[in-house]
């Protein structure tokens, strides 16, 4: 059941947990500050609001176990309240975080690091040399020329050759 909710999270950005509240991935975009563009930062956030997971969970759990939907709905909340009759436990979800319970209190203590994937950038002025290039390119040039007019000679003798 861990990996299935691993994956649903990893899939769909969030993963709803009854009577403990809704984890959500949370993504703040990367902004401009004293000429440093700021990284994003992505986050595992545990909010406290309290749903019902939605049919579309139920059918991905189904699908992924290879189970039916009311199959699937009796061993997702049987997974939760083994979580949830303890007075003090933990969930681990993977390398995502883990969920720990203490008393009534839920928290969520979050193991994904999005500072390890970006860092913040300082543009920096970069100078630029610019070479005299005309000279090669008179060379280049010179060359090409060169060398049309002798394949050129070359057919020329060939096929007056051949005439004879």
């Amino acid at each position: 059941m861990n990996n299935t909710l691993i994956q649903y999270f990893i899939k769909f950005g969030h993963l709803v947990l009854p009577e403990i509240g809704t984890l959500k991935w949370h993504k703040q975009e990367a902004y401009w500050e004293s000429n440093t563009l700021i990284a994003p930062k992505e986050q595992i956030v545990l909010e406290q609001v309290y749903e019902k997971p939605a049919k579309q969970f139920y059918s991905f759990v189904a699908d992924d176990l290879g189970i039916s939907i009311e199959q699937a709905t009796i061993q997702f909340e049987a997974y939760l309240n083994e979580f949830t009759n303890q007075t003090i436990a933990s969930l681990n979800i993977g390398n995502l975080g883990t969920l720990h319970k203490n008393a009534s209190q839920y928290s969520w203590n979050n193991l994904y690091n999005g500072d390890n994937y970006y860092k913040n950038i300082t543009p920096v002025a970069a100078s630029v040399v610019l070479d005299d290039f005309t000279k090669e390119t008179t060379k280049n040039s010179n060359a090409w020329i060169v060398w049309t007019i002798l394949i050129s000679i070359i057919s020329v003798s060939l096929i007056l050759y051949k005439q004879l």
